[in-house]
């Protein structure tokens, strides 16, 4: 059974003000373009490497996701979040909701479920590059958007790539910053403040 507590509605807030639809032709915006994803080699841990900040991840180092077929069933995913808060000595802090990936979308339009079920955040691969190392994804309305890795850093030029791919889907890239893998990393400039 999931816990709820503050993280939690936190994490639920953006559906919330969206509507907690997931059809994104009811944004002021054109449906994002979404990558085809094969599934099976898409499991398994990514880093966030960049993203745009918003409270229920902000103040978090370390950051990484784990994706895992829920129950066996391939189409609705275990999404863990896990990330240090402000420091990589912290606790680490661990959230997990339900994904169930939409028909007929390529397995790339996905519906992130918190409280039970109960609401739902459209979530879009927008990205994946061949070789299923590093992924983009996002959010309708281009509120929300992060740059995952399979390891802790990616070079600049592809960082920069990735940000570019966003703009050419209407996002404002000058809201990404990174996301601290390296302790030494805290508090340098492209970084999230935490």
């Amino acid at each position: 059974m999931l816990k709820l507590g503050r993280r939690s509605l936190l994490a639920a807030t953006p559906a919330i003000l969206a509507g907690c639809t997931l059809q994104t032709s009811s944004y002021p915006f054109p449906p994002l373009r979404h990558a085809q994803v094969d599934l099976s080699r898409f499991m398994g841990k990514w880093y966030i490497i960049g993203h745009i900040p918003y409270f229920a991840e902000a103040g978090y180092v370390g950051s990484y996701a784990v994706y895992s077929p829920h129950h066996g069933d391939p189409m609705t995913i275990n999404d863990q979040y896990n990330a240090y808060p402000k420091t990589f000595d912290a606790k680490l802090f661990q959230f997990t909701s339900i994904d169930e990936v939409e028909p007929d979308t390529g397995n790339a339009i996905w519906r992130v479920t918190v409280l039970n079920g109960a609401i739902g955040v459209p979530y879009v691969i927008m990205h994946i590059e061949p070789d299923y190392s590093v992924f983009i994804a996002g959010y309708p309305n281009r509120s929300l958007g992060w740059v995952f890795a399979r390891g802790k850093s990616i070079s600049p030029a592809l960082y920069h790539a990735m940000l570019e791919r966003f703009y050419h889907q209407g996002y404002d890239a000058r809201q990404f910053r990174m996301v601290a893998q390296y302790p030494e990393q805290i508090g340098k400039p492209g970084f999230e403040t935490v």
